[in-house]
């Protein structure tokens, strides 16, 4: 007698035998439109860093538009698109090999993360400690050299900027250090509890954002640097990331037919909204308790939208904005020594701030020229020799097996 029920690809039955449909992952590991994403948010962290330091310098600066203050929600962006990418290639490579290398995963994150980080934390601290005493500059050095060097070698520069006031050079690199954290944890966690990812997810991220809430409130009347040293641990964001890099893997098809993918004015709404954040929202702690999750939210569509949603209203491909989010962690890194020395120059020959719109444009078309550059040749000469390593020692098992054989 044939088959004749509704077929249900998760249900097994006696009657026959039913193969569970595998995921389909993309055929490749690049998303559009994510480089240029990477770049707007590390330009929003810029923009507010060169408004910022202008002021401490005494040059004039631009009115507070709010859009000049967003430079910490950019951060929570990279968080979510970090979050979003690792999960994503967790999960690709469980599919394709039956198991996560926890070994290869942190060499991966070693090549890719540590040499920058290292390059500034060693220059910043011999800017400020060297350098700066020698010039005759106002630095507060109030704090061990050899605690910050332990924290910094440790990844705990979250820890020691929320503690000590350390420079905005040596400041840039707490995100970092969060990242790091996170990836200490997550890879271990999601190769033991793959099958119930999305579980894992739900509980790390509530728990991080209802901590996170909890401090913004001060129930636990901490001092204001433990409130800081918490604030900086949004592992919810990555957390959010992670739920929609499980999402696309598992549901693409189904994820994309919500409303908020295919219909082109929901699209538009969303996106008008995020951009009507980044350039009118003014902090309040009522806000802050109340924006985490639908800012999360709204980030994790953005990535997903832009990068894998052939119904999208707008694409970010675009050669140069490429190129620019592929050397944008240098660009992050880097930037503070720019920002300090084109302040250092615009000081010196107040004639340059004689015409407010050339000087506005002028600065902060130096800045990000400056920095690129500096970033490209990093990129070149340190970043793609460094991650070329990476290969010779992420093998597969098999290979060194053969190897071992030989």
């Amino acid at each position: 007698m044939p088959y004749t029920k509704i077929f249900n690809p998760f249900k097994k039955s006696k009657d026959m035998k039913v193969v569970e449909p595998q995921p389909q992952p993309l055929k490749h590991d690049w998303f559009p439109g994510l480089n240029a994403l990477r770049f707007i948010a590390a330009a929003l962290v810029i923009v507010m860093h060169i408004h910022n330091n202008q002021g401490i310098s005494g040059l004039p600066q631009l009115p507070a538009f709010p859009v000049l203050f967003k430079g910490l929600y950019a951060v929570s962006f990279f968080f979510v698109l970090s979050g979003f990418l690792i999960t994503y290639l967790l999960l690709k490579e469980d599919s394709k090999t039956g198991t996560i290398s926890i070994r290869n995963f942190y060499l991966r994150r070693v090549f890719r993360i540590w040499p920058l980080y290292f390059i500034v934390i060693v220059a910043g601290t011999f800017f400020y400690w060297q350098l700066v005493p020698q010039l005759g500059l106002k630095y507060d050095d109030n704090y061990s050299h050899a605690l910050a060097i332990t924290l910094y070698s440790f990844f705990l520069a979250n820890v020691m900027n929320s503690l000590y006031h350390v420079g905005g050079i040596l400041h840039v690199t707490w995100s970092v250090a969060v990242e790091e954290q996170f990836y200490l944890f997550w890879a271990p966690l999601s190769k033991r509890f793959i099958k119930k990812l999305p579980l894992l997810i739900a509980i790390v991220s509530l728990i991080s954002l209802a901590v996170n809430i909890l401090n913004t409130l001060n129930v636990f009347h901490y001092s204001d640097g433990v409130k800081q040293v918490i604030s900086t641990l949004q592992f919810h964001y990555m957390g959010m990331g992670a739920g929609f890099a499980w999402l696309v893997f598992h549901h693409k098809s189904k994820l994309l037919k919500l409303k908020v993918f295919s219909s082109r004015f929901l699209q538009l709404m969303l996106t008008a909204l995020i951009i009507g954040f980044f350039f009118f929202y003014q902090k309040t702690v009522v806000g802050e308790v109340l924006i985490p999750l639908p800012l999360g939210l709204l980030f994790g569509w953005l990535i997903v939208n832009v990068s894998v949603n052939e119904k999208r209203i707008f694409t970010l491909e675009h050669p140069v904005l490429n190129y620019l989010g592929k050397v944008s962690y240098g660009i992050y890194m880097y930037h503070m020594f720019v920002v300090y020395a084109v302040s250092f120059v615009f000081a010196k020959v107040p004639v340059l701030q004689s015409v407010p719109v050339v000087y506005f444009i002028s600065f902060y078309c130096l800045v990000f020229i400056i920095a690129t550059g500096l970033a490209s040749l990093s990129y070149y000469i340190i970043e793609l020799p460094v991650l070329g390593l990476n290969k010779v020692f992420t093998r597969k098992k098999s290979d060194r097996l053969v190897l071992k054989a030989a």
